[in-house]
């Protein structure tokens, strides 16, 4: 066979090979483009139960609408996500579908760090300061600052604190969450955080039955470093129980109250 004719025949080859190619493409993307979604699928990414996939499964049913039977190019991924991560427990949301008719969902919960509680009423905190709602179900093993919390938070609010004040000092009770938590021998120590109706916080200590005033959440360092003092140099002085209160919110002092008698 001459050489020019089986140049033509592989060109012609070549170029059926193309056009089937092209049509199978056109095919599939026809395919794609009538595909539909047939089933949602909820990945948690963290072990939290602040809310569950027949939650999430309710929240698109109610504020989406349908979606099971929509064509995969029109399910709005974006707006589920932002739509999901309007929810005061989820941090963040990453939707997208398959070509077997799935819709995905990546759901990651917003972690709490704190929760505050005063009387009946109470909210969780991230380690932002992002406030949002309790659970009915599920309660988070984080500490816990209870009695007269000095800020306004509605029920059900989420977001930053409302004011100036509220921001302030929920951050200083975040760094005083923090500086405790990091330190091995001060979180074995300290049980309970209970806040006075002057404001006051009020720190609890394993086998003491004292109560330390700390005042506001503010130069948390110096204050545990004056309890420190009063652990090892005054107290070894007394028998136990001999002071009700140990008040070190005044700068550079120890004040010892003893016990009514």
């Amino acid at each position: 066979m001459k050489k020019a004719v089986r140049y033509s025949i592989a060109a012609a080859l070549a170029l059926l090979f193309c056009f089937g190619m092209g049509a199978l493409s056109r095919h599939v993307r026809r395919e794609l483009d009538q595909a539909v979604c047939g089933t949602l699928q909820v990945n948690f990414t963290d072990s939290l139960q602040f809310v569950s996939e027949q939650d999430i499964r309710e929240y698109l049913d109610t504020h989406y609408g349908p979606y099971v039977g929509e064509r995969l190019d029109s399910v709005q991924l974006y707006q589920i996500e932002d739509m999901l991560e309007s929810r005061s427990a989820v941090l963040r949301c990453e939707a997208w579908t398959t070509d077997d008719g799935t819709l995905h969902l990546d759901i990651t919960q917003r972690a709490p760090v704190l929760r505050f509680q005063n009387g009946d009423r109470g909210f969780y905190v991230d380690d932002r300061g992002y406030i949002f709602p309790l659970h009915k179900t599920f309660s988070a093993p984080v500490p816990m600052v209870e009695g007269a919390i000095p800020v306004d938070i509605p029920d059900g609010y989420k977001g930053e604190a409302p004011d100036e004040f509220s921001r302030k000092w929920i951050a200083g009770v975040l760094e005083m969450n923090h500086y405790i938590s990091s330190s091995r021998s001060w979180e074995r120590s300290i049980k309970h955080v209970r806040v006075r109706p002057n404001g006051d916080l009020l720190l609890t200590l394993d086998g003491r039955s004292e109560e330390f005033i700390v005042g506001q959440p503010e130069n948390i360092p110096d204050k545990l470093m004056r309890i420190d003092r009063y652990l090892g140099s005054i107290a070894p002085t007394r028998e136990e129980g001999y002071y009700r209160t140990v008040n070190v919110k005044y700068n550079q002092q120890i004040i010892c109250r003893q016990k009514d008698t």
